[in-house]
């Protein structure tokens, strides 16, 4: 699949026959793994969030789901930023195209609001028009029965969310997921940050299934001066081969 850009020029790469070798595997290792614990927990709702913005969580996010679909199990992609609806944008799905702020307000089926992706067994849910009230609406009761609704039809439900630290989104869709996996990545993500991303889903009894580092550069893992978060947390799952790469080396990569 093409990169992507959405109107802000931030490209979204994704997996596919063009894509670099690392990074394909480096998702379906992430996929195994995720597979494993779904095996032994249950886990089926899955939130991707991240500290602050810029550290790939999109990315990540779509990714998943996709590497997800490609073993053929019917997978959502929920675009669960009802503030901004950024992988609406990414995926180039109007802004006016039902979603799930239309299924919560009962002027849309499901079939109105699920976008297929081509040659996938991969679903979109994007946002719908943006809310004045997104954080509410994400508590609600109607938003926990369009969670119930997601459970039963997909096999998986990957869902992208806003930073944890910015707003409570996350943490309170928590309550409607299985776990969360949170993305961090080196020269964006400081130390403090991941820490306090980690108290404020614990706070809320929120499963962290684990971390994912982006745009790892294993050439600079050496460094040692402690200013940004580089590593993941010691109680969770780990993989090295789970570490994605984005931005300027894939470019050069491709060329």
């Amino acid at each position: 699949m093409a990169n992507k850009r959405n109107n802000s020029g931030r490209k979204l790469l994704t997996v596919g026959p063009d894509a670099p070798f690392q990074f394909t595997e480096a998702y379906k290792s992430l996929r195994t793994n995720l597979e494993f614990l779904s095996a032994t927990t249950g886990a089926k709702i899955i939130l991707v969030t991240s500290s602050v913005p810029e550290e790939g969580k999109s990315n990540v996010a779509v990714n998943l789901a996709m590497t997800m679909a490609e073993s053929g199990r019917r997978v959502v992609l929920m675009d669960g930023d009802l503030r901004k609806g950024t992988l609406s944008r990414y995926l180039h799905i109007p802004a006016s195209h039902p979603g799930i702020t239309s299924r919560i307000a009962g002027s849309a089926d499901w079939q109105d609001v699920l976008v297929p992706m081509k040659k996938s067994s991969l679903v979109v849910l994007p946002t719908g028009p943006l809310p004045p009230n997104p954080a509410e609406m994400l508590g609600s009761d109607r938003m926990q029965k369009l969670f119930a609704g997601l459970r039963d039809y997909a096999e998986y439900v990957i869902v992208d969310t806003p930073p944890v630290t910015v707003v409570t989104d996350a943490a309170i869709m928590s309550r409607w997921a299985d776990g969360v996996v949170l993305v961090v990545r080196p020269g964006v993500t400081m130390i403090q940050n991941a820490q306090l991303s980690k108290k404020n889903l614990e706070a809320v009894d929120a499963k962290i299934l684990g971390v994912v580092v982006n745009g790892y550069d294993a050439k600079k893992s050496n460094r040692k001066d402690g200013y940004y978060y580089t590593y993941s947390y010691d109680n969770y799952y780990s993989d090295e081969n789970a570490r994605t790469e984005e931005s300027k080396n894939m470019s050069r990569k491709r060329k």
